[in-house]
């Protein structure tokens, strides 16, 4: 235990990895260069952990995240088709492709994503919300409504939920004593 925590210390200090290090190294280097918001070297460490663990979607998940905030949708898309296919039930790489279809104007693949999200977790909250918050977005009220319904029967206290379930039926004039008028 105290040589993985030396060689941690060792590649965070040189700031390069040696090939024969583990996978949770790298990952956890990773980690670190992604919090500080080092995106080349986080990606670099992530790509390293990927060939250390081909099968784990850790590194592809991370690598799809730092692509994200690079501004390099299409290549996150394809870190997180890499995590479908390592993992067909990753809510996460599910979520996180239907956001950036959404971000690129792709409205109708972005539904079918979270549509698809929802079938293998239909307990899972984060889908749910996407998914209304989509359909709220592009003035599909019936639809948000419905999706924040069947959210809050789920999670009655979710506060995000119920705060735009209320707007949309005050904007309706479905809340009680409302008027329909903003």
């Amino acid at each position: 235990m105290e040589q993985k925590i030396l060689n941690r210390s060792n590649c965070l200090k040189s700031r390069r990895c040696n090939k024969g290090d583990d996978y949770m190294t790298l990952f956890n280097t990773g980690s670190v260069f992604l919090q500080q918001g080092n995106f080349e070297e986080a990606l670099s460490y992530f790509q390293d952990a990927a060939r250390q663990g081909p099968d784990i979607e850790e590194p592809y998940l991370a690598s799809g995240q730092v692509y994200e905030r690079m501004g390099r949708f299409g290549s996150a898309k394809q870190m997180y088709r890499l995590v479908l296919e390592i993992n067909p039930g990753s809510i996460e790489a599910l979520i996180r492709t239907a956001h950036i279809l959404e971000r690129e104007g792709d409205y109708h693949q972005a539904v079918r994503v979270f549509q698809t999200a929802i079938e293998i977790n239909p307990q899972a909250v984060p889908p749910r919300l996407g998914l209304a918050l989509l359909y709220d977005h592009y003035d599909m009220f019936d639809e948000a409504k419905e999706a924040y319904e069947a959210l809050l029967e789920q999670e009655p206290f979710h506060p995000a939920a119920r705060v735009n379930l209320d707007r949309l039926l005050f904007q309706l004039g479905e809340y009680p004593g409302a008027t329909g008028m903003l």
